[in-house]
């Protein structure tokens, strides 16, 4: 009797301990809830006073993030604001141009770019207009797609690992040479990717394989629930990247000095996720932490005019972010490793020119 009765105390101490510490370290590690409270609470305002001179470029312009990014641009004396979307944005130019006309204010220089990042050949055209352009300060990559149907790419990529990563990966290359300040601007200019909290939910379901491509592993999904975790996989393999190569850049004395990061606009209703309305667990996530728009877009704007200690980090709202803990760990390291590798193979393959870019950075 008195055996049992200390049994019973053994399993219900254990009980307690492993609610006590493994609850939030499960949170921590897939769902950190404070950060989806803090980001649906907080209310930034655009830090940076004047872009007067400066040439600011956003991918994704017709998205609700980057067509409201670029108005706040237009409204604080942006010199060249760059719209690039696989859709004309034509309409938001006549919007923005508009806004400014009732405001009494200068217009800027805007130029309206398509380009189709669903495919290698349209990021190359992207890239090879930006060589027109004399300075550029500001790159917002807010470009990216949200698929809840397997399709592949002409490029023989699931839909969102082409777009939202490796795209994004080869346009960031071939910008990075490009990245310069104009004469008004006291900092270095600044490249930054879009990231999500959607990675936390997803990374259960990013193992490294012990043999064979990564990268295939994750683009060689199924429909259903691994197709539903593509969005947060292929952003999470772009965090990877976007480290990497902050830490290489930092490191190749032959570059000039330009500050690469991500931000986090946090979450909002928007054309890209309002097909979640109609599922109940999305749907509760996003009513958690939705805000309006207008706020995402002014911390992205926030986060693609930092100063050069920025560099490598996460931004969300007026702050710092950690990285993701599977991301901190070895085994993250070791991955984002085998991420560029194999990035760099596949971008190599298919875009000659990009192997200059890579050796440059390989000093």
């Amino acid at each position: 009797m008195a055996n049992t009765a200390l049994y019973a105390v053994a399993i219900g101490t254990i009980v307690v301990v492993g609610l006590t510490f493994g609850i939030p370290l499960f949170f921590a590690e897939y769902f950190p809830w404070q950060s989806l409270y803090k980001q649906r609470h907080g209310r930034p305002t655009v830090l940076t006073k004047s872009y007067k001179g400066r040439t600011v470029l956003i991918t994704g312009a017709n998205g609700a993030f980057g067509s409201r990014a670029a108005k706040l641009f237009a409204h604080r004396d942006v010199e060249t604001l760059v719209l690039v979307d696989v859709r004309d944005c034509g309409g938001v130019k006549q919007e923005i141009e508009a806004e400014l006309s009732d405001a009494g204010k200068p217009k800027p220089n805007i130029l309206v770019w398509q380009a189709d990042l669903m495919s290698f050949a349209g990021c190359r055209e992207l890239g090879k207009k930006a060589r027109e352009l004399k300075n550029l300060d500001h790159v917002l990559m807010t470009a990216g797609i949200l698929a809840f149907n397997r399709r592949e790419s002409p490029e023989g990529w699931e839909t969102s690992i082409q777009v939202n990563f490796l795209s994004g990966a080869l346009v960031s290359l071939l910008f990075l040479p490009l990245l310069k300040s104009s004469p008004s601007n006291p900092s270095p200019p600044v490249l930054t990717f879009v990231t999500t909290f959607g990675i936390y939910p997803s990374s259960f379901t990013m193992g490294v394989p012990k043999t064979g491509s990564y990268l295939k592993k994750l683009s060689n999904n199924k429909e259903g629930m691994e197709q539903a975790h593509q969005y947060g996989r292929s952003k999470g393999l772009l965090l990877y990247f976007a480290r990497e190569l902050a830490a290489r850049v930092s490191a190749t004395a032959d570059l000039h000095k330009v500050t690469i990061n991500s931000a986090d606009p946090g979450s909002a209703w928007t054309p890209l996720t309002n097909p979640n309305q109609a599922k109940l667990i999305p749907r509760l996530i996003m009513n958690f932490g939705a805000r309006d728009p207008q706020i995402c877009a002014t911390a992205l704007v926030n986060g693609v005019s930092v100063s050069a200690d920025a560099h490598g980090k996460i931004m969300q709202d007026f702050d710092t972010a950690p990285y993701p803990p599977f991301m901190v760990r070895e085994s993250g390291r070791k991955a984002q490793q085998r991420v560029w590798e194999e990035t760099r193979r596949e971008l190599e393959s298919k875009v000659p020119e990009v192997k200059a870019i890579y050796e440059m950075l390989d000093q």
